[in-house]
């Protein structure tokens, strides 16, 4: 075992998990923020509903990966059952669909 993994606190592996699941979550927003304004010209308002299914896609990503290293809620929150990697990679789906269609209709 690492020097740094023995002087960690007890416990700060599952808040660090969290957080790295929200700052994917932000940074997939981010990105579908980037995708939008710049696919805007050539998809008009079909980009506005991309915009936002992704960014509710993100969303859940981000509220089931915090939930799920949440110690006030248990372990019943704790589950593996994939919520949080499927929304997050629905997500990244719709991103690349979305400039993928962009690149398709601008030629």
């Amino acid at each position: 075992m690492s020097e740094f993994a023995t002087a960690s606190p007890r416990g700060a592996q599952p808040e660090r998990t969290a957080l790295s699941w929200q700052r994917t979550a932000l940074a997939s927003a981010a990105g579908a923020a980037i995708i939008a304004r710049h696919s805007a010209d050539t998809l008009g308002l079909v980009a506005l509903p991309l915009l936002l299914g992704t960014l509710g896609l993100t969303a859940a990503a981000f509220v089931l990966g915090r939930r799920r290293y949440d110690p006030d809620l248990g372990l019943r929150a704790r589950r593996r059952d994939g919520r949080a990697p499927f929304a997050l990679s629905m997500a990244v789906v719709a991103l690349a669909l979305t400039e993928l269609l962009a690149l398709t209709l601008g030629g």
